[in-house]
């Protein structure tokens, strides 16, 4: 990415924010209830402790599984291949994850911060993607000299001008031209990096077209990598410094309910509901008990297949953990969302990932190194355009602790999940992890011999993911409920499926602004609310971004005029309304 075009982000960051403010009056007489272990609800017990300088012994976490992180998950060995249902990626101006992680010692890097390590990571690999689109069996694709037509052109620029309001349960399909899903090479970059496809809400897409506007999706300059997986390398070492802190983790446990009152005007949470291993259980609440509820996880339900085994999708509706919570709340009070708009149909909501551990093999490794200039955590992700699943991997080079030298990891998912394939002629929902293996191969270009020895030396685990993109589906900004609903006095909720005016589902720093607003907001925290970067208002933006529509180093008059179009009133007076509505921060 330009230096130039991060100017704007370093303004924003406003280290006179990032003060150390007095404990909020009485935090020490409360208690903390946090459901969800992910990220959302991590964060939230840090932010509790180091910010609001509530006593550790005060906070629980309640988690379903056995083992903290939620989505940012990671396991197994190089004996029978590691695991990861995906991986999440970040970027600089992701400032309240950045914030965190600059509180948190690095489990692995005596002396660093998880900030520090993964600072020092990405100077050493730096992601400069050389080769994201692939087709016709490992040969770059190309749709053109422009990314997208004229017409497209001016409909994005429309798009960044029209406020969201009036893009309510719009889909993409409903904005762009079909050419724009079938031909556009922009499409097949920015959709793989952010997993869009056109029935997807207008509203995500705006969102992420303006909160990332500075990211090239031709060479994915400003996306970062963790030194390790995301669990060893975020998740576990905030767990382990809140053990530290005295912060009470409750694994195996299941919260199947919160109970809630209404009495002039405000929402009171008065009961917590959950089940563990030694029965179903109800603990009382008072207006010192805050609730953090995390109302929705991108790995509900996921199931697991391995080399020689087919994933099924879990369709069950009566269990879906804290989807299941949100919905009695919501049936009960409609500020708590409709999660029926994200939840009604899994086709939709859900796709198959793969984690392949490759041992004593570096065929495949080798070959795309030197077909794509990229050495692994470097190239980021590759799509497959032509692929009937519209396949994406990435190469990882040492991506857990105790991993050999000799054996290397590659993650990767799939968009499309009911087309047959090419080699594997069957679809993607009826194949074992080494058949999905497999045909990713071929795609990239292999011969028999070699797809047959590769797969050998392989391990190849797959999941189902029924709500990994459910954030995305159509809605209205009513849809998901306030981080504090109105009139909540100690309810507040988290992650993918709570409203964060302006920031961007599906990414880590959702989750941890979503808790920092929650933190804030129920102890009455005097702190000022990290800003959330606005690199569109940036006309080194505007123009870098002009420049990649138009597939130009240097934009002409006829480009300009080409994409603006200034005799469209209707872009002319949206210009307008957006320049007279800007206001200084």
């Amino acid at each position: 990415m330009p230096r130039t075009a991060l100017l704007v982000l370093v303004k924003t960051m406003r280290n006179y924010y990032r003060v150390n403010t007095p404990p909020p009056a009485d935090i020490d007489k409360k208690s903390a209830h946090i459901v969800g272990g992910g990220i959302g609800g991590l964060a939230a017990a840090v932010f509790l402790v180091d910010d609001a300088h509530m006593p550790g012994k005060r906070i629980t976490v309640y988690e379903q599984l056995h083992v903290t992180g939620g989505a940012l998950d990671g396991a197994g060995d190089h004996k029978t291949g590691y695991t990861a249902r995906g991986d999440r990626e970040q970027h600089e101006s992701m400032e309240c994850l950045w914030y965190l992680c600059a509180k948190i010692p690095s489990l692995y890097s005596p002396g660093m911060t998880i900030l520090d390590e993964t600072y020092e990571s990405n100077v050493q690999e730096p992601i400069n993607a050389k080769f994201r689109l692939m087709a016709n069996r490992g040969q770059p694709y190309s749709a053109g000299e422009e990314l997208m037509s004229d017409e497209d052109g001016r409909k994005m620029i429309k798009l960044w001008l029209t406020p969201e309001e009036k893009l309510e349960n719009l889909a993409l399909a409903d904005w762009f031209t079909p050419e724009f899903f079938s031909k556009s090479a922009f499409w097949h970059a920015w959709s793989s990096i952010y997993a869009f496809w056109p029935d997807h809400a207008l509203i995500e897409g705006r969102r992420y077209l303006l909160r990332y506007a500075e990211i090239s999706p031709a060479n994915l300059h400003g996306i970062l990598h963790y030194k390790y997986n995301q669990y060893d390398s975020v998740a576990k070492p905030i767990h382990v410094w809140l053990e530290r802190q005295g912060v009470q983790f409750r694994t195996g446990t299941t919260v199947t309910d919160i109970e809630t009152s209404d009495k002039d005007g405000k929402t009171l949470a008065t009961g917590l509901k959950f089940r563990d291993a030694k029965g179903e259980h109800r603990l009382g609440l008072t207006r010192d008990d805050l609730v953090f509820f995390t109302n929705g996880s991108l790995v509900q339900n996921s199931t697991h297949g391995d080399n020689n085994t087919v994933v099924k999708f879990d369709r069950n509706t009566t269990d879906r953990g804290c989807f299941t919570v949100w919905e009695k709340m919501a049936a009960r009070n409609p500020k708590f969302g409709k999660p029926e708009v994200f939840l009604s149909n899994v086709d939709r909501s859900g796709w198959i990932s793969y984690y392949v551990t490759i041992k004593g093999d570096p065929t495949f490794f080798d070959y795309i190194v030197a077909k794509t200039g990229n050495a692994p955590n470097t190239g980021g992700l590759i799509a497959v355009v032509d692929s009937p699943w519209r396949l994406n991997f990435a190469l990882f080079s040492k991506t857990f602790p105790d991993q050999p030298d000799a054996v290397q990891t590659l993650q990767g998912y799939a968009q499309i999940m009911n087309k047959p394939g090419v080699y594997i002629k069957k679809p993607m929902t009826e194949c074992t992890g080494a058949e999905i293996f497999a045909e990713l191969l071929y795609h990239c270009g292999l011969n028999d011999g070699q797809i047959k020895s590769t797969v050998s030396h392989s391990f190849a685990h797959t999941f189902a993911l029924p709500y990994i993109v459910a954030e995305f589906m159509p809605r209205r900004v009513s849809d998901r409920p306030k981080v504090i609903p109105d009139g909540c006095v100690n309810l507040a909720f988290l992650g993918q499926f709570a409203e964060v005016p302006g920031d961007v589902v599906f990414t880590t720093e959702c989750s941890v602004r979503s808790a920092m607003m929650a933190v804030w907001g129920l102890t009455g925290l005097k702190k000022p609310m990290m800003p959330l970067p606005e690199a569109y208002f940036d006309v080194r933006v505007l123009a870098l971004n002009a420049k990649i529509m138009r597939g130009r180093d240097k934009l002409t008059p006829e480009d300009l005029k080409a994409l603006a179009d200034n005799s469209s009133p209707e872009i002319v007076s949206l210009l307008s309304e957006v320049l007279n509505s800007a206001k200084l921060p």
